[in-house]
């Protein structure tokens, strides 16, 4: 018989056979939400996707105990930001990036839905301000080299000291935009998720797909003139990947989820658009009167 390998918030458990995992659940040892794995599946999930278990046996709580035995290799939590009980470093995040762009799917199923906002928010602002910054930098020097290209008309009587200041101090607020940011889209994506029954998981399962996806895909700005364009399409892509994966989902939930996103902030853009045309057809009436 497999023993089942259980892990909760990057800390293992132990091995257990079916039985003590089954009484253990019952005594509350044991969470749905632990991540467990035995031989042969191909990654970790939940305790509650368990569903031949034996039916617990009469035991007092917490009795369930490990099984001494020889270790074998299960497959690790990923992604590798997650794995480390120390503070992760470059490395992880170096590591990470390139399991979310090789092995998205893999990733994604592994990752613990569960552990904390403190992790997925330090990689997704290191990552997107590292190399937001970089191509801020790029718009820099396009822009000092020809100060129209981004800032029109607004460019004339600026001089070079003025430019690299607004440039840097964009750079420098990038932090506070990119965590405000994701906690946007993250809540968008879930409601949306909610509206076509693809939102399984709570909320942190939501952040966590987006924080490491986005992250990881904004690597892309690295890439001088089309890294900006190539961005946006990567984070889309594997972000519908991550979400489909971390929530156990169908595609096709996920895909409508983003339509019906797509379709909310574009009525909200035409709306607000409206408005405004609105109260400057007004005000323009008024004067004219």
């Amino acid at each position: 018989m497999a023993l089942i390998h259980i892990n909760r918030n990057r800390e293992n458990l132990g091995k257990f056979t079916d039985q003590d995992v089954a009484d253990g659940l019952q005594s509350g040892k044991f969470l749905p939400t632990d991540l467990a794995w035995q031989e042969p599946m191909p990654a970790w999930q939940e305790l509650s996707t368990f569903k031949d278990l034996p039916p617990p046996s009469d035991v007092e709580l917490g009795t369930a105990t490990p099984v001494a035995m020889e270790d074998s290799s299960p497959v690790s939590i990923e992604p590798a930001w997650e794995r480390t009980t120390q503070s992760p470093g470059l490395g992880d995040a170096i590591e990470t990036i390139k399991q979310v762009f090789f092995e998205p799917a893999t990733v994604f199923r592994q990752m613990p839905t569960s552990g904390g906002y403190n992790r997925p928010i330090r990689f997704y602002v290191l990552t997107g301000w590292v190399s937001g910054f970089t191509a801020v930098s790029y718009q820099l020097v396009a822009s000092l080299l020809n100060p129209e290209m981004f800032l029109g008309e607004a460019s004339k009587g600026l001089t070079q000291g003025t430019i690299i200041t607004i440039f840097l101090s964009v750079g420098l607020i990038l932090p506070l935009l990119l965590m405000g940011g994701l906690f946007v889209s993250a809540s968008l994506f879930h409601f949306s998720l909610r509206l076509v029954g693809g939102a399984t998981k709570p909320f942190e399962a939501t952040f966590r797909a987006i924080a490491y996806a986005s992250g990881a895909t904004s690597i892309l700005q690295f890439i001088p003139l089309c890294g900006g364009y190539l961005y946006p399409i990567a984070n889309l892509i594997y972000s519908v990947i991550a979400l489909r994966e971390a929530h156990r989902t169908e595609m096709w939930r996920v895909v409508l989820a983003l339509l019906l996103l797509l379709i909310l902030c574009c009525g909200i853009v035409f709306a607000m658009a409206a408005v405004i045309v609105g109260l400057a057809s007004a005000v323009s009436q008024g004067f004219s009167k």
